[in-house]
């Protein structure tokens, strides 16, 4: 049903253009946006469900049926095949065949930490079958640097909690629904998110005729409409009910894969950020960017803090790279950037995949050649992928490779998420509507699976607490400080080490 709304929309679009060229031309280009949406679609849910993948034999006994869900939280490892989990299969999927405790102890703030337990118990492995298993990465994490032991005892994070149950329960009981349903989107918020994709779309016609306003318009609101309800979706934010999270992502594929993007985003960067060898973000572009102190310096580090070459990498770092060679080399080599470790696919999940990158490639780069001359062809084919590329690029980079935020970190997992990100732009609409909320990132990394749109009015309790705590709590003026404060830390990466 979505994917038949989705196409009828892109060709209802395409009916209003001028020239038979161009109207015979966008209709293939829908119906592959569709059976893109279709290929893709079917990956997340269906190989993320616990149900449908074969473990690795490393990782469950010889006894061990392909239904089996092992995931390991606190040093003690469950079976969740038979969980019913409210962020469904997704949910249990990313969890699958790793050690999954901050991610556990970073979505469950809303439930009573007794009852939590207790629910989880239910489906502890019994020791004898628990000695045989092992993580995707034949780890046991028991050297992992986030220090969860005894955090039901720490005070910051208690603290924390007590902030958003208090916030949310107010909301919950004004409007008569629950705390988690509270902390996701607003009817209004929604609306907004509608308004803005909205807007996009009615970019295509003039977009599709070769209009030179669109052009720049087109990819702008491109980023817009998705940085205000893609990221939150796939954090889990955007509805309380998982499959509107699960299916939201797929419907604008110009950014990634959701189901990669989950892997390097939720499980690697959110868990260890900044964490060398454990956070991806750290390795995007290694031979020609250089962000962590533990990559090997290479010649063409040296320039990567000049304007040219930065604002290159950024243009291209979206579609060459997030979607195709980042994605295309965490399939092949099981594991996204050395860092996060990918479970096998099955023939079928690896065709979709593939089919799945060819079908951005056409919907990305080549349908205009199909349309307009060779040379305006390419324009089109590049400039419209660049100016998405640099609003990714902007609002994310800014974030936290900065030098005051590069080399911080702090062994309490909680503390570790305020010293190693960096806010901007406190107060502006203009930040907050082009970042998707991106600019209160200490906020989202404390509370990663409550929507965008009350980080705002929770920001003065978290840094009321971190003032208690005595934690440093790094924010910035705005676009122009942060990106100032990025470019210093590339220009250090950049000086060659001299042992």
């Amino acid at each position: 049903m979505a994917t038949t709304l989705l196409t009828s929309a892109m060709e209802s679009l395409g009916s209003n253009l001028t020239g038979g060229g161009a109207v015979g031309a966008f209709t293939p280009v829908a119906i592959i946006i569709g059976v893109w949406y279709i290929t893709e679609l079917r990956r997340s849910i269906v190989d993320s469900s616990s149900k449908s993948s074969s473990p690795s034999t490393t990782l469950v006994p010889a006894s061990a049926t392909k239904e089996k869900n092992y995931t390991r939280i606190h040093r003690k490892w469950y079976e969740l095949s038979r969980f019913d989990h409210p962020g469904g299969a997704v949910a249990l999927g990313l969890a699958h065949g790793r050690d999954a405790t901050a991610l556990f102890e970073s979505h469950h703030y809303f439930v009573d930490r007794p009852k939590l337990l207790a629910i989880l118990s239910k489906y502890e492995v019994p020791p004898e079958e628990a000695k045989l298993l092992t993580t995707l990465n034949n780890k046991l994490e028991d050297d992992d640097p986030n220090d969860l032991k005894d955090v039901e005892e720490d005070g910051f994070t208690n603290d924390l909690r007590r902030l958003v149950n208090d916030y949310f329960g107010k909301i919950a009981e004004e409007r008569g629904i629950s705390t988690v349903e509270a902390s996701k989107a607003t009817p209004g918020r929604k609306l907004l998110c509608l308004a803005l994709v909205s807007a996009w779309l009615a970019t295509f016609p003039g977009f599709l005729r070769g209009e030179w306003l669109y052009l720049f318009l087109n990819p702008v609101l491109c980023w817009v409409s998705l940085v205000n309800y893609w990221h939150d979706a796939n954090h889990f934010g955007l509805s309380a009910n998982w499959r509107i999270n699960a299916v939201a992502p797929y419907l604008n594929p110009y950014l990634s894969s959701p189901w990669i993007w989950m892997h390097q985003h939720n499980v690697g960067h959110h868990v260890y950020t900044n964490v060398e060898r454990k956070d991806p973000d750290l390795y995007h572009f290694t031979p020609y960017m250089r962000d962590s102190k533990d990559s090997r310096w290479r010649p063409a580090h040296a320039s990567q803090a000049r304007w040219w070459n930065f604002l290159t990498m950024w243009s291209v770092g979206v579609g060459i790279g997030v979607q195709l060679r980042n994605s295309v080399r965490a399939v092949v080599h099981m594991s996204y950037n050395k860092c996060v470790p990918i479970r096998s696919q099955s023939t079928w999940s690896l065709a979709l995949f593939v089919l799945g990158r060819l079908l951005y490639v056409y919907i990305a780069y080549l349908w205009p050649f199909q349309i307009f001359s060779v040379p305006k062809a390419a324009v089109w084919s590049f400039v419209p992928n660049a100016i998405f590329g640099l609003c990714f690029m902007v609002n994310t980079q800014i974030n936290h490779l900065v030098e005051h935020c590069a080399d911080a970190f702090d062994s309490n997992f909680y503390k570790n998420q305020v010293v190693t990100a960096q806010d901007f732009g406190h107060g502006s609409t203009f930040c907050f509507y082009f970042s998707g909320g991106l600019n209160y990132q200490i906020e989202h990394h404390l509370f990663p699976c409550i929507n965008h749109c009350h980080l705002p009015g929770l920001s003065k309790g978290v840094r009321r607490i971190c003032e208690k705590y005595g934690i440093t709590y790094n924010i910035t003026s705005g676009y122009r400080e942060s990106i100032r404060h990025h470019l210093e830390h590339k220009a250090e990466m950049a000086v060659k080490p001299q042992n």
